[in-house]
């Protein structure tokens, strides 16, 4: 291939995207809990720089960072709400103390599936009762964990009262690929469970960071 030719190809090569999304399965499951729904199941994370997608159940979330937005679907009455992205930092600082929260890094490590991890204990508690005694097993092999990090945080900011939480994750350095908790709520006291099954490295389907078309939009909280 003469020289002259070759630029153009290399600049063209340059240009394209050097990373498709990242698709992550986590099974999940709950133990302890009188339910209507199943108590075991599969959640499903999108991600890009810039924005997740978490289907889950009937529900989906997803983070837009590009546009400063979050879309709360509703896959069973097919609605969506739009909301402004929460600052994580000013949420936390004008909360207060509401919730405790409580990160310990050790020095444990184990390998969880295909990916070296490192524990973390959690303790959250809330003065209406609410209690979380976590463990956390971070890893940095999970290539998308920084974006993941960033977005997750403002997921969790989502919850009432959990602006703590959602700025105190940033000590969590990894995706956590598995995660177990003892939760006290009020009289009832039960356990969840989540662990990585796969990460996959590919496009996401068209329209995945989108409120899907036909869906109706409530209006704005």
């Amino acid at each position: 291939m003469p020289r002259r030719a070759a630029i153009p190809l290399l600049l063209l090569l340059l240009a394209a995207p050097a990373t498709a999304d990242t698709l992550l399965t986590v099974r999940s499951s709950v133990e302890g809990l009188k339910m209507d729904q199943p108590t075991t199941g599969q959640i499903h994370i999108w991600m890009a720089a810039d924005r997740l997608r978490r289907d889950e159940g009937e529900t989906s979330t997803i983070v837009r960072l590009d546009r400063g937005k979050v879309y709360l679907l509703n896959h069973g009455d097919k609605t969506y709400a739009e909301v402004a992205a929460p600052d994580v930092q000013k949420l936390a600082a004008s909360e207060g103390g509401a919730i405790k929260v409580v990160v310990s890094p050790t020095s444990e490590t184990k390998k969880v599936g295909d990916w070296n991890a490192r524990k973390f204990k959690v303790d959250i508690s809330s003065p209406d009762g609410l209690h979380l005694d976590t463990t956390i097993w971070a890893s940095k092999d999970v290539a998308a964990h920084q974006a993941y990090g960033k977005l997750a945080a403002i997921l969790a900011a989502l919850q009432p009262g959990s602006a703590e939480w959602a700025r105190q994750m940033q000590q969590i350095e990894g995706f956590p690929v598995l995660q177990e908790s003892d939760v006290t709520m009020g009289g009832s006291h039960f356990k969840t469970r989540e662990e990585l099954a796969t990460v996959e490295t590919k496009d996401a389907p068209a329209g995945t960071y989108e409120p899907p078309a036909g869906y109706k939009a409530l209006p704005p909280r």
